[in-house]
């Protein structure tokens, strides 16, 4: 007693065929979510930013001004999820969701080509100043463990 009940003979995925369609829907969702990549722009705003303002070396006060300039990228975030909550009754979750995914798209579009225009007529490059916080997660460790 009180412990996990036994699945009936047929199984888990027996049990889950009737909400499959929801199941799918769910999983596609959230993998969406992880491909659209606005945890890659929230983790990179302050070089995007960095690169957008400044090139070269960047001097502390220059590297504050950045990190000020990423607090309403993440402001924005923020507003947008209130924004969301407010809507989704009224709307509905499929326009709601088709609405911010087109957004989304399009502005990862301009992003990247923005960063296509900048590398191929101005040779900027991502992360390529001298800054250690430049670099991603796992080229900053390897630079620290080499010093």
């Amino acid at each position: 007693g009180g412990g996990i009940e036994e699945l009936p003979p047929l199984g888990l995925v027996a049990q889950l065929r009737p909400v499959a369609a929801q199941l799918r829907l769910g999983v596609g969702l959230q993998a969406l979510q992880q491909l659209v990549g606005i945890n890659t722009i929230m983790y990179y705003s302050t070089p995007i930013l960095r690169q957008a303002f400044f090139s070269g070396a960047v001097s502390e006060e220059e590297r504050a001004f950045v990190i000020w300039l990423s607090a309403p990228v993440a402001c924005g975030q923020l507003v947008g999820c209130i924004v969301g909550m407010l809507l989704i009754d009224r709307v509905g979750r499929r326009p709601l969701v088709l609405s911010s995914l087109a957004l989304c798209a399009l502005s990862l579009a301009l992003q990247g080509a923005n960063f296509w225009v900048d590398h191929t007529y101005c040779g900027g490059e991502l992360g390529g100043g001298a800054d250690d916080d430049a670099l991603p997660p796992s080229d900053a460790l390897a630079a620290a463990a080499a010093a």
